[in-house]
């Protein structure tokens, strides 16, 4: 399976990045994209895992951080 990042997930997540690197440190802004890798890998490999949402997407929330992954599967990845 592959992964996509849709644009304004990406735009998210560098300004969660941003904030997190202001306000606690680039340790902690680099923990929280570490996680977001961790999960998407996890998520590759089992897409089964998030919980279904009314619009046919998934959600898995990140550890620590008050984020979530937002998903669908598709023939070719997530």
């Amino acid at each position: 399976m592959t992964r996509s990042l849709h644009r304004e997930a990406a735009a998210d997540l560098a300004d969660a990045f941003q904030y997190y690197k202001a306000e606690a440190g680039v340790g902690i802004a680099g923990r929280l994209l570490k996680e977001f890798e961790r999960i998407t890998r996890l998520l590759e490999s089992h897409p089964g895992l998030g919980t279904p949402t009314s619009d046919g997407r998934r959600s898995f929330p990140l550890a620590v951080f008050p984020y979530a992954v937002i998903y669908r599967e598709t023939e070719t990845g997530i």
